[in-house]
């Protein structure tokens, strides 16, 4: 099966053909939210589609929304098996102060992961030192997603029991390409962040997950199926407790 370990297929970039995208090819996809609203969405889609796993969060980029809308979010964790899209961006948000409120943001999301056992999927840019050292202080299982960070980030990841999520957009990112050649394909997760960092300007979509693991298993030398079953896998260590079928709202 393949995996998206983290898109975005409620926006609207998507509202004509839904259903198509998500039944084009066999795929689990992880639909993050980032605020509120997003997060209800995500909820509300896992309950129509089979293959979708709902996790919900705060966007680092949305920080000044958290005094209205994380009380609410931080409860509904309880009702889905992942914690995304949170994390910090220090390459947008250049303001101390909102730095420092994403920093206290994001410990709050990793209290509920440690104590719920739930797996955060981060989003990092520019704050990637700041994070490793933060998820040293909470037994969670986490991936970073779209990791955009050196090899020797990557290889500290890994260390520290990670996974490091690669989109499409690795067909055209020769950084990209060099973490995944230096790294264990057992830390590895696949993702779009549709409709986001497609193997094109085009609009991304789930599927294209497909384009991912074809490069992966060109630059590692490894079998197409076997890369794939491995991938799966690896989710299936990130989610923990929680089975596809049971990561899913459909029967709630």
């Amino acid at each position: 099966m393949l995996i998206d370990s983290h898109a975005h297929v409620d926006v609207k970039d998507f509202d004509p053909d839904r259903d198509l995208v998500l039944s084009k090819c066999q795929i689990t996809v992880v639909n993050a939210g980032v605020d509120l609203k997003s997060n209800l969405l995500s909820i509300e889609m896992s309950k129509v589609y089979r293959n979708v796993i709902p996790a919900v969060g705060l966007h680092p980029e949305y920080v000044e929304r958290a005094d209205q809308e994380l009380e609410e979010t931080l409860r509904l964790i309880d009702l889905v098996p992942l914690i995304s899209e949170v994390g910090l961006d220090f390459f947008w948000i250049k303001e101390e102060p909102l730095r420092a409120k994403q920093i206290q943001v994001l410990n709050r999301f990793m209290e509920v992961g440690e104590k719920q056992g739930k797996a955060l999927i981060i989003h990092s840019r520019g704050g990637l030192k700041k994070i490793m050292e933060m998820v040293s202080s909470y037994k969670v299982r986490f991936a970073i997603h779209a990791f955009e960070g050196s090899v020797k980030d990557a290889k500290r990841i890994e260390e520290m029991g990670g996974f490091i999520s690669v989109p499409p957009i690795l067909v055209r990112d020769k950084g990209r390409m060099e973490v995944v050649r230096n790294v264990s394909e057992d830390s590895l997760l696949t993702e779009t962040d549709s409709p986001f960092m497609g193997p094109d300007r085009t609009r991304n979509e789930p599927c294209n997950v497909k384009i991912t693991l074809q490069r992966i298993s060109e630059i590692k030398g490894i079998n197409l199926i076997e890369l794939e079953e491995k991938i799966e896998n690896n989710f299936r260590r990130l989610l923990g407790p929680y089975s596809f079928s049971g990561a899913n709202l459909t029967n709630r």
